[in-house]
């Protein structure tokens, strides 16, 4: 349930600063069709889902020169489904299964939920954290404790940046490139934030 104006609005940023790498965070996938829980959003069946996450993929290797996949818990549902019989990576590459070989090898799959990024003199830690909280910026802060870099968070559907506790690093919630407006079991009652849009970026610098 993508926001295309929002998501184009992003590529077209990406473009004008000539960012060649994308990081995917976590949650290319929703996956709600494989979802656990009661509700199933009809317009979001298995079917639909794949063939446009191969358009989009297909798309998104041949506007960057490197794609990063990191594990995500909407990503993991196709894994869980299959009962662990495939790694994370493989389940993955079973659901883009219409992407061009040659397009195919620009994407570095990982079975993990974090990368580095290094860049001028800073190092900056980019996750998606299995933990959730309704305080924004609260597990970001905590895990630039941890891992004493600057974090940038995905999962919470959170949009927010500040600093650790000490005040060195640099903590980010980059919020998401979704439509809530069009994901239904949000108009549900519920005391979780509102969902927030956004995107984070990483200069040469590392800024």
């Amino acid at each position: 349930l993508v926001d295309y104006e929002y998501a184009s609005r992003f590529l077209e940023h990406c473009h004008d600063l000539d960012i060649r790498t994308l990081a995917i965070a976590g949650d290319f996938f929703n996956h709600d069709a494989l979802s656990s829980f009661d509700y199933k959003q009809a317009s979001a069946d298995l079917t639909t889902e794949l063939e446009e996450a191969n358009s989009i993929m297909s798309s998104l290797t041949q506007l960057f020169d490197k794609v990063i996949f990191i594990w995500g818990n909407h990503d993991a549902r196709a894994h869980k489904a299959l009962g662990y019989k495939l790694s994370f990576i493989h389940s993955m590459k079973a659901m883009l299964h219409e992407i061009p070989t040659d397009l195919m090898e620009k994407i570095e799959f990982s079975n993990l939920d974090h990368f580095y990024v290094e860049a001028g003199d800073e190092l900056t830690y980019v996750c998606h954290p299995k933990n959730y909280s309704s305080q924004p910026l609260s597990n970001a802060r905590k895990l630039a404790a941890k891992v004493q870099a600057n974090v940038i968070t995905a999962h919470s559907h959170h949009a927010a940046m500040g600093y650790d506790v000490s005040g060195r690093f640099v903590c980010v919630v980059a919020g998401g490139l979704f439509d809530a407006s069009r994901t239904a079991y949000l108009q549900r009652s519920t005391t979780f934030p509102t969902w927030a849009q956004g995107y984070s970026l990483i200069d040469a610098d590392g800024h």
